[in-house]
């Protein structure tokens, strides 16, 4: 959040990946943002940056079914955001308009990473926001679940995509990383159906805005040389499995 507090790390590097974004929080996920972004403009080392936005600065906007397929060139609209609560959205659309702004005015080599929410096995001792909605829903925990239909994809795939992003040449722009989109009760009628034993949440939310179906065209950076993206069952067989090896369920 302080200014320049990225500069002497980034000072000598190639590429910069920026990944973290905090799930609820508006202001340090813009401003921590521009900062990374500020510290790459004075290093002129740095080649390129790929910076994780996600498909909620894509997916949030009254004409998704219509516009359907989303691709790259399509944004959520922050007044659908700002109507409807999508206070991620709303800082993850702004976060990376600004990004981009900012890409242009300074020759940053920029590519955006628009991953879907990420599912697939833990990779840190304690579940991510993600995973943690994932495991709440599961064991029942939250009194219900979103109202949400959205794209998902195995964390494999996001991590490849990183990579990618970042050391072919050919990457640039937009880059969305989606695999199926679903609403979360397919979700839990598909889990229920392989886990019997647990006590899914069986009642939807009410909150409006992002449960029109719609789908993602992940095409371009398949072009580009990403691996087909796995599916559905297996992002959460993979997720499921890595909770209970650790003892979350």
């Amino acid at each position: 959040m302080v200014q320049g507090s990225f500069d002497r790390a980034i000072q000598g590097v190639d590429g910069v990946f920026h990944t973290a974004s905090p799930a609820h929080l508006i202001d340090p996920c813009i401003k921590g943002t521009l900062n990374v972004l500020g510290s790459c403009t004075k290093a002129s080392s740095v080649r390129r940056v790929v910076l994780t936005s996600s498909c909620s600065s894509i997916r949030c906007r009254d004409d998704v079914q219509r516009v359907s397929p989303l691709n790259e060139s399509h944004w959520s609209d922050l007044e659908h955001c700002k109507r409807n609560n999508l206070w991620y959205a709303y800082a993850k659309t702004v976060a990376e308009k600004e990004a981009w702004k900012i890409a242009e005015e300074s020759g940053i080599d920029l590519v955006v990473v628009n991953p879907a929410f990420v599912v697939g096995p833990l990779l840190a001792p304690q579940p991510t926001s993600s995973l943690r909605l994932i495991l709440t829903i599961v064991k029942g925990l939250r009194g219900e679940y979103p109202n949400t239909t959205l794209g998902f994809v195995h964390i494999d795939d996001v991590i490849a995509a990183h990579i990618l992003a970042m050391e072919e040449s050919k990457a640039s722009g937009r880059l969305i990383c989606s695999s199926t989109v679903a609403h979360w009760s397919e979700i839990i009628e598909m889990l229920r159906a392989k886990y019997p034993s647990y006590p899914f949440e069986d009642r939807c939310g009410s909150q409006k805005g992002q449960d029109n179906p719609h789908s993602m065209n992940s095409n371009k950076i398949i072009q580009l040389g990403l691996s087909p993206l796995k599916p559905l069952d297996e992002m959460f067989d993979d997720c499921i499995k890595s909770f209970q090896d650790k003892g979350f369920l």
